[in-house]
């Protein structure tokens, strides 16, 4: 493995982030774990792809959970599915697997300090608290947080194990969205804004 450090003499015009790669044994029949080293520098590789803002959330029986989580895609548009990696000791694992269901909410610019809160272990006032943020429910009873500009409520329909994640796998039974706000962004791990496109030259 090599990688960058501080002190390191290099062109960065030139060569800049290709300095910054991990060397890995070829695939076989067993994933072979990473050092520290290599997990932060792959946080932050991984911290070069721009994406929104969620909250991946769930309800079982009187317990609220949910997380901020940028790990989730579009998977098929028919049928709706739609897909959210998920921690496997964070308390929204065990309630979407608890309610075969959860709801993901598309962060608004405005919703930094509820993406905060969701970012932050797990503890009994979170649980209890549900970060005080005001929510409601579509089809399956997942929480959907009020003020989101898009959010996919999902009927749970396979998971498969990714480390020490599991990949959720769920069908869209209500969504929606608001055309007239911005959404949040997450780039080299600190939230960004859209910049207004300007207007073509000449």
């Amino acid at each position: 493995m090599s990688g960058e450090r501080p002190g390191d003499q290099h062109d960065h015009d030139e060569i800049g982030a290709v300095l910054q790669r991990i060397e890995r044994p070829p695939a076989g029949a067993r994933v072979a774990p990473v050092t520290a080293e290599q997990q932060q520098i792959l946080r932050a590789m991984m911290a070069r792809f721009a994406t929104g803002v969620t909250v991946v959330a769930a309800r079982h029986g009187p317990l609220l959970a949910g997380m901020t989580a940028n790990a989730i895609a579009s998977i098929s548009i028919n049928p709706p599915l739609m897909m959210a990696s998920i921690g496997q000791q964070s308390e929204t694992h065990g309630a979407i697997l608890g309610s075969h269901s959860f709801a993901i909410s598309v962060l608004a610019d405005s919703q930094r300090a509820i993406a905060d809160c969701f970012a932050q272990p797990t503890t009994a006032a979170k649980l209890r608290r549900f970060c005080d943020a005001p929510w409601h429910e579509a089809e399956t009873g997942s929480p959907i947080l009020d003020g989101a500009i898009a959010y996919f409520d999902c009927r749970l329909i396979s998971h498969h194990p990714g480390g020490d994640h599991t990949i959720f796998i769920g069908e869209i039974v209500a969504a929606g969205f608001d055309e007239a706000s911005e959404p949040l962004i997450w780039y080299g791990s600190r939230y960004r804004q859209l910049a207004d496109e300007e207007p073509p030259a000449g």
